[in-house]
């Protein structure tokens, strides 16, 4: 949470700030995968569970939204299966981390791709 106020308090555009707060998240998540320490586990699953809530709720209050319904949606169906899954890690450690990296990834190549077009766009070169 510190690291996405830290991060969204800088000069970059609100795409940037969300791909930089899934990069973080997708550090923990591997260190978690990678390692068999529960306080290790535990701290990951409590930061991508936190995240996924706060982009939950942004997505369910429809106050200044500036993102398409059908979006919206989209993301929280997709924030209800990751947390939907992390609990079930929570509660099964022997599952694998690969699903939430996953989900992360994927979230982040798409934040990545939309910020390059924009980024193209806003200089005319497309």
């Amino acid at each position: 949470m510190r690291a996405y106020q830290a991060v969204s308090e800088t000069a970059i555009s609100g795409r940037d700030a969300d791909a930089a707060c899934f990069r973080l998240l997708l550090i923990e998540l591997e260190k978690a995968r990678d390692s068999t320490d529960p306080a290790v586990r535990s701290a990951a699953l409590d930061k991508h569970q936190q995240m996924w809530g706060l982009i939950m709720k942004a997505n369910i209050s429809e106050t200044g939204a500036a993102t398409p319904l059908e979006d919206r949606e989209l993301f929280i169906r997709l924030a209800d299966q990751a947390q939907r899954y992390g609990i079930k890690l929570l509660v099964d450690p022997s599952l694998s981390f690969d699903p939430l990296i996953d989900i992360a990834q994927n979230v982040l190549e798409g934040l990545e791709t939309a910020s390059v077009t924009e980024s193209d766009m806003s200089y005319g070169i497309l």
